[in-house]
Formats: C-alpha cells, sequence, structure tokens
C-alpha cells in the first residue's frame, strides 16, 4: 500500500468516527447544537484532507475548511460541496467549541446531507486514485 493511500484511509476512519458521533448526537434529540456542529465540521475536515492527501498534496496544519476548499481548487480537485456552507462550519472548530451558540447557524438535516456527501466523494476519490 502506498503512503498516500494509508494515510488517506486513516483521515477518512477518523472523520467516519466524528461522522458517527454527530449520528448518534442526532439521534439522541438531546445535543448542543455546538457538539454536532464541532463533529460535522470535523468530519468534513477530515474527508477533504483525506482526499487532498490521496492526491499527494502536502498542505500547512489547519482546521479551515474554506482553506482546505481553496487547496481543493488549486489542483482542479471538485468539491461537491458549496464554500459558503463550509465556510458556517468553522465556526463549530473555534467558536464555538467551548461556548454555546447563541443562534442556531446551521440546518441539522442539510449538515447530515454535507457530511455524506463529502464522505462518499471521499471514498470515491480514495477508490479511484489506488
Amino acid at each position: 500500500m502506498n503512503a498516500n493511500k494509508e494515510q488517506a484511509e486513516a483521515m477518512l476512519a477518523a472523520g467516519l468516527r466524528d461522522r458517527l458521533t454527530l449520528r448518534l448526537l442526532r439521534e439522541s434529540g438531546e445535543a448542543p447544537e455546538e457538539v454536532m456542529g464541532f463533529h460535522a465540521q470535523q468530519a468534513c475536515e477530515k474527508f477533504l484532507k483525506a482526499v487532498l492527501v490521496m492526491h499527494g498534496l502536502i498542505f500547512e496544519r489547519t482546521h479551515d475548511l474554506a482553506v482546505l476548499f481553496s487547496l481543493c481548487g488549486s489542483r482542479q480537485i471538485q468539491v461537491p460541496a458549496a464554500r459558503d456552507a463550509l465556510r458556517l462550519l468553522n465556526n463549530y472548530a473555534v467558536r464555538f467549541r467551548y461556548e454555546a451558540c447563541p443562534v442556531p447557524l446551521i440546518d441539522e438535516s442539510e449538515t447530515a446531507v454535507l457530511v455524506e456527501t463529502l464522505k462518499d466523494w471521499a471514498e470515491q476519490e480514495i477508490k479511484r486514485l489506488s
């Protein structure tokens, strides 16, 4: 197995854990939005990074989804998500990590679809480039 694939699969697995956590939190019906937003952001971040790694890109350590989106664009990697939706999730990585979210910034259902879309895309890209 090549090093890129191994690292990409590790990123994908980490994203899948955040996706599972998000699903369990949503199913509970009791989870704070900022906690669900955090795990959605983390899952999306890891799925984007898995694809970047699989393409052999080296990048600075970042949690900024807009930066990762731009890196994909710089290599003509088509991300099946809107930059603005990803940018909105950035708030949950830092801003609301240790404080309550005063008003809902995301729609739970739309965010779940975004996470699923990026998961499917990352899995397809890893398979395609293997």
